[in-house]
């Protein structure tokens, strides 16, 4: 498993660690969130395998994680693309970098993180890596809103705070 960035309050590399770690002191790091556009202007969202520790069953953006040590955040982007969705080759947007604190319910797991988020368009094949996503779905952003609105809980709150962000940056 590899090691993730620890940063500081001003996301400057301080160390390295597990997710175990990051989660139970509360450690700044850093995470990628990405949102993969059709032409249609359709957005693909991936359903949480249910193996996962963090967030099981919920729906999220396209890809994401953490970065790991030695990786800046475009590095990771790439690598979450192709390793949960099989997505590569792409060109990536920068829409945002912010910070967020919350505790997962249920969990009691401290996150601390730089969000980066990014947009790309692609219409070619997806392919879900099964050990981290147990559907996809191509939704219009406007009924994604909606279903977000009435049914918050089948949704990560790091996904509804970035869809939140994508949608003010516009």
């Amino acid at each position: 498993m590899p090691l993730i960035t620890f940063v500081d309050e001003n996301d400057k590399v301080i160390g390295s660690g597990t997710k175990e770690e990051i989660w139970k002191k509360g450690i700044i790091h850093r995470i990628v969130r990405i949102f993969l556009f059709n032409y249609q202007g359709e957005l693909l969202i991936q359903k949480r395998s249910d193996f996962l520790a963090s967030m099981p069953g919920r729906w999220d953006q396209s890809a994401g994680g953490h970065v790991d040590e030695g990786e800046d955040y475009d590095v990771a982007t790439l690598r979450e693309l192709m390793e949960e969705i099989g997505v590569f080759s792409v060109s990536l947007k920068k829409i945002s970098k912010y910070f967020s604190n919350d505790t997962e319910e249920d969990k009691n797991k401290i996150k601390k993180r730089f969000n980066t988020l990014y947009t790309v368009i692609y219409d070619g094949d997806i392919k879900p890596n099964i050990e981290e996503v147990s559907e996809v779905k191509w939704i219009k952003p406007e009924d994604l809103k909606k279903w977000m609105d009435d049914k918050p809980s089948a949704f990560t709150k790091g996904f509804i705070d970035a869809f939140r962000i994508y949608k003010e940056s516009r």
